[in-house]
């Protein structure tokens, strides 16, 4: 085998390695999956901790915020969440039933902090109301925090469902944190920019085609 049909073995190899590598990518990009979760601590005080949440999930070091009010985290705590987009929340999070509106709230309110300066207090306080109504009576949902609530309630039902993409719920399994006596951990949302699927097929494409290129570079006497 002369050197010439040996580099373009080696060129189909790489393509079809690298269009597998992409394939695969776009089925656990959008696949829902169980992570493990270690909570490290979280910003604001102690009379009022608050976004951001600090994790190390997977061993990745990540930044949530919280949805469940009345539930506890202990630092330095382990345990297993399934992870799925926020649309899902109202048949797999841990607020079932007609909640949906309130899960796409809970994403814009969380936007409003990423890309929109929203102070971190008013809106996780915001987002606690959305699922505790008794977290209203708190010293600290102020008039920012309730702003945030209504507006987040007005546009949930207007915005896309491509809007929510990004938005995925870290749900505690039952038994399985570390801390024993410690009760259910609470629930997180977080946000998890993929690729669209539509842009890992122009990726794929695009190996392709180089690899054609570069295949009849090869060729040429």
């Amino acid at each position: 085998m002369d050197s010439r049909r040996r580099a373009t073995l080696r060129i189909h190899r790489v393509a079809v390695f690298l269009i597998l590598f992409v394939l695969l990518l776009a089925g656990s990009a959008f696949a829902d999956s169980q992570v493990t979760m270690q909570f490290l601590g979280h910003g604001g005080t102690d009379k009022n901790p608050v976004y951001p949440w600090y994790f190390q999930v997977n061993s990745v070091p990540t930044t949530l915020i919280c949805d469940t009010f009345n539930n506890l985290n202990v630092k330095g705590e382990t345990w297993q969440a399934n992870v799925t987009n926020i649309l899902n929340g109202p048949t797999e999070g841990l607020f079932k039933g007609n909640t949906l509106i309130d899960y796409k709230a809970a994403a814009i309110i969380f936007s409003d902090i990423l890309f929109h300066g929203a102070n971190a207090s008013d809106a996780n306080w915001a987002i606690w109301a959305l699922f505790t109504p008794s977290a209203k009576d708190n010293k600290h949902f102020n008039a920012d925090a309730l702003a945030l609530y209504n507006a987040a309630l007005a546009l949930a039902n207007k915005l896309p469902k491509s809007f929510f993409n990004n938005y995925v719920i870290y749900t505690p399994i039952p038994g399985t944190q570390s801390c024993k006596t410690c009760g259910l951990p609470q629930e997180f949302i977080g946000y998890n920019p993929v690729p669209e699927p539509g842009t890992l097929l122009l990726f794929g494409t695009g190996l392709l085609a180089l690899a054609g290129a570069i295949r009849k570079k090869l060729a040429r006497p």
